[in-house]
């Protein structure tokens, strides 16, 4: 039985988009059958993998607005073992479209329980928002990681988000279901500036047993990558960043052991 993990934080420009996109493909670099979700209205983890949104028949937001099961609405991407359901702009109006249905946050959790034993990992790459799309999420989750810039304004934003966590995991743990965070993830790392590290330490004095050992640094590789629809590994599997998400994806298989 897979794993599934929402790649969250209501924090805009935090790196989510590009750690969703280099963590699945280097878990499948590694062997494991990955499921990417784009539930963001912005599709970028669609575009970052070379899809263009106007070619496509079917995305995320029918996953949760109709009848149609996960599994007729998946891609295969140009990484073996990676898959995608991709993004849509139409999940601007989720929130109005799903106003009368009953239960509405757990839509994710029914679709996804059935794809779960064909898949090591599933990702979720989630809006900067705390709205419906990140219940759905949250509610469907095994666990989270939260990626966090190396600024302060990012700092600030973290214990709102880990507030909202600790919303759904009061009422998964009513029905035995289990939501952890995986980890803090820190991004955007500049080595040359001394405040990057302030903020490292802080979030470290925060959260000391569930920061990950791995942070992302800053770098041209992740900027070029998307503008041809692949990941760092596939673009420049020799670089930095492409050894970051490597690192980040051994890190996490070595604490869950699938």
């Amino acid at each position: 039985m897979g794993k599934i993990i929402a790649i969250a934080n209501q924090k805009g420009g935090v790196g989510k988009t590009t750690t969703t996109i280099n963590l699945g493909s280097a878990l499948a670099h590694f062997g494991k059958k990955v499921l990417l979700i784009d539930l963001d209205e912005q599709a970028n983890a669609t575009i970052g993998l070379g899809f263009s949104q106007e070619l496509l028949d079917y995305t995320s937001y029918d996953l949760l607005v109709s009848d149609l099961e996960a599994r007729e609405l998946i891609y295969h991407t140009q990484d073996r073992n990676l898959d995608i359901i991709p993004g849509s702009e139409r999940l601007i109006n989720l929130a109005i479209d799903l106003f009368k249905i009953d239960n509405k946050e757990l839509i994710l959790q029914i679709k996804l329980n059935l794809l779960k034993k064909n898949y090591d990992y599933i990702l979720i790459d989630c809006a900067p928002s705390l709205g419906i799309a990140l219940e759905n999420a949250l509610f469907a989750a095994d666990s989270v990681i939260i990626p966090v810039e190396c600024e302060y304004f990012a700092y600030e934003a973290l214990p709102l988000m880990i507030n909202k966590i600790h919303q759904v995991q009061t009422f998964k743990n009513k029905k035995n279901q289990k939501l952890t965070i995986e980890g803090v993830l820190l991004t955007k790392l500049d080595n040359r500036n001394i405040f990057g590290y302030k903020i490292i330490d802080k979030v470290k004095d925060l959260l000391p047993t569930k920061t990950f050992k791995t942070i992302i640094s800053r770098s041209s590789h992740l900027q070029e990558a998307p503008m041809q629809g692949k990941s760092v590994l596939k673009t420049a599997f020799h670089s930095r960043s492409s050894r970051e998400y490597r690192e980040l994806a051994q890190e996490i298989l070595e604490n869950n052991n699938i």
